[in-house]
């Protein structure tokens, strides 16, 4: 055993906080709650992803007054999904827990998440059913199973940022070098042996949402277009059946046209002019997604950049 593995805590807990400050004492103080009841050694991993507020200074406090909490400060937002990467690259515990630091994910919920790995698992996936609001769910419903049944994309449904997942789950995490990326896609392409736990998320308790309809869309889109190249296939078959149709509608006007004496309609001509180019933008659109993606890579910049950090190297 090496020395870096005999100072290994046994449970990394990794938490990303943006503009949260008022909450993130209470998140270290339920974290700390909860971990007592697995009796493991453990760290707890706060990224600040280039808060406006008192955010870093509070971790940094946090880390000063405790050696088990561990601050990177990002030297800019980066977004959830880079930031909570860059927790499991700096988390050296046998377990890696990963949550949202909002509080919505409960930290009562580890000692369960904890006991449901023990049984063998690789991963342990935490969903609910139960959202913010309708909106929230009805949204999320609707993402789901388009998912699973327009795109084919198997993927675990209801899913939450809070998860838990060996040693070896995190090197292979870490060996996936893209830019444009999300969580869940990375997990669901590594695989493994996995259990899913119903958990009760909680409402925010102060502030809003750092997820708005924009943010959620896009990252809906960053999944799809990370799993599946199925958007482009449907583009191709969509294409074509709308020109056989165009083609079958084209004689049945010329019909029309040579032998009833009709004349050409304009509403018909409007019609067809936005549908097929609202077509064309909608291809274009997801193409140019695509090809965006592509260029992130392509550039190869650094994945975030660290500002500072506290309590660790």
């Amino acid at each position: 055993m090496t020395e870096q593995q005999a100072c290994s805590p046994q449970l990394s807990v990794v938490a990303t906080i943006y503009n949260a400050a008022p909450m993130v004492r209470e998140l270290v103080n339920r974290l700390r709650d909860s971990l007592k009841e697995t009796n493991l050694t453990y760290e707890i991993i706060l990224i600040d992803d280039g808060s406006r507020d008192d955010s870093a200074f509070v971790m940094q406090t946090l880390s000063e007054e405790d050696t088990h909490i561990k601050s990177i400060v990002l030297s800019r937002n980066f977004g959830q999904q880079i930031a909570m990467s860059a927790g499991i690259h700096y988390a050296k515990g046998d377990y890696v827990l990963i949550m949202d630091g909002d509080l919505q994910n409960p930290p009562e919920a580890i000692p369960m998440l904890y006991q449901a790995i023990q049984e063998g698992f690789d991963i342990v996936y935490t969903t609910s059913v139960k959202r913010n609001n309708w909106i929230d769910q009805s949204t999320s419903w609707l993402f789901w199973r388009f998912m699973r049944i327009i795109m084919k994309v198997n993927i675990i449904e209801s899913q939450l940022m809070m998860r838990l997942f060996t040693r070896r789950v995190a090197d292979y995490f870490r060996s996936y070098p893209e830019k444009i990326r999300t969580i869940a896609a990375i997990m669901h392409d590594i695989g493994m042996k996995y259990k899913i736990v119903e958990v009760s998320n909680a409402k925010r308790v102060w502030g809003k949402s750092n997820y708005d309809t924009v943010k959620r869309l896009n990252l809906a889109i960053d999944v799809l277009l990370d799993l599946s190249s199925n958007p482009l296939n449907i583009l191709f078959y969509g294409g074509f059946s709308i020109l056989c149709f165009t083609g079958a509608l084209s004689l049945y006007y010329l019909y029309l046209y040579l032998f009833e004496n009709i004349l050409p309609g304009f509403t018909t001509l409007i019609l067809s002019i936005l549908f097929f180019g609202s077509i064309n933008l909608i291809s274009l659109g997801l193409i140019a997604r695509y090809i965006s993606n592509i260029y992130a890579e392509v550039k190869n910049r650094p994945l975030y950049l660290v500002r500072k950090t506290f309590n660790l190297s």
